[in-house]
């Protein structure tokens, strides 16, 4: 099974770089960064910098907080500094948090996702001196690029939850990436059959689609150290506002009550109200939890579902500052890997 790390939440570039090199040699397939209080593109570069086998991907680069012009040229370079091991993935961010934050608009994802995603694909693989010309709703360009691309093509993932989007990743992108609660039940049963009907609408081969998924991962060898630190987890993710993206999960899984729940305590900062409501199969089917063998057994659950699972670490109560605090995950790495 392939596995990927998530990266980007750590105190440092230099304790990223250090726990990239060490997943490295525990045999991690791919690392990906977040615009998540760090910059994706430029936490990749570092990255790339410290590994040489690994894939080093985005997951995700928000594209509201960039122009797709401009993102297509970093993934250009970071493809070209890497020697072709770069994945770029692109989402909304979380949509709340952009008008929160950014002042953004963001009522009309579908819009700009695909005009995004459409400009982003064509200018990551554009050959020198070939024109580029799109018009569309949310964006446009007028450009061609000086130099030849490092290499013919470069992944373009699009991460999606809800219908809509799963179904329009499906035809403008080369993967659909589904985070960080997903159950074998809603990637199989929901986001495939989407995407290939997406794809298949567009012309194109849904075969050809990758299917990443990322993973909350809560590794204690004390089982209740591990679920209430996943229980913090899932509810920090409604907090201070929803998060639309795995509200949306929820919901689609039938997990409605809780959603409202969370959505209710956590703007409030009620966190051990809300984590006390958690349901036992949230954590069971949306997560990774347990101890290392135990969360072997879950990663193995998605072989034949997912192209990858990403890891999305969470931090344990009371464990161990810097690298040590990561043991337990370079061991399930090395235990899964292959």
């Amino acid at each position: 099974m392939k596995v990927g790390m998530m990266l980007g939440f750590e105190k440092s570039i230099k304790t990223i770089t250090n726990i990239a090199s060490e997943a490295e040699r525990a045999g991690i397939h791919s690392l990906y960064t977040v615009d998540a209080g760090r910059s994706a593109t430029i936490t990749a570069a570092a990255v790339i910098n410290v590994t040489r086998s690994a894939k080093v991907g985005t997951y995700i680069v928000n594209a509201y907080a960039r122009e797709p012009w401009m993102t297509g040229i970093e993934a250009r370079d970071l493809n070209e500094i890497s020697e072709g091991r770069f994945v770029l993935g692109v989402g909304t961010g979380n949509l709340h948090f952009n008008d929160l934050y950014m002042g953004i608009d963001s009522s009309k994802p579908l819009a700009k996702m695909r005009d995004f995603m459409e400009i982003v694909s064509t200018v990551v693989s554009s050959k020198a001196k070939e024109p580029v010309r799109y018009q569309g709703k949310a964006h446009r360009i007028r450009w061609r690029a000086t130099w030849e691309p490092a290499t013919a093509s470069l992944p373009v993932y699009l991460s999606a939850s809800g219908p809509k989007m799963v179904h329009l990743a499906g035809e403008v992108s080369d993967g659909v990436g589904v985070g960080i609660m997903s159950s074998v039940e809603f990637v199989r049963d929901i986001v495939r059959p989407n995407a290939r009907l997406g794809a298949e609408a567009a012309g194109r081969n849904p075969d050809a689609l990758a299917f990443p998924v990322a993973a909350t991962v809560s590794i204690n060898n004390d089982a209740e150290l591990a679920r209430d630190a996943t229980r913090a987890s899932i509810c920090k993710l409604f907090h201070p506002i929803p998060h639309p993206y795995y509200d949306s999960q929820l919901r689609q899984l039938g997990h409605e009550e809780f959603a409202d729940q969370a959505a209710q305590l956590m703007p409030q900062g009620r966190l051990r109200e809300a984590m006390a409501l958690v349901p036992g199969s949230v954590i069971d089917t949306m997560t990774i939890t347990g101890n290392v063998d135990e969360c072997a057994a879950r990663i193995r659950d998605y072989e034949g579902i997912a192209d990858e699972v990403i890891l999305a670490r969470t931090a344990q109560r009371g464990e161990a500052a810097g690298m040590a605090a990561y043991e337990n995950l370079f061991e399930l790495i090395d235990q899964v890997s292959g």
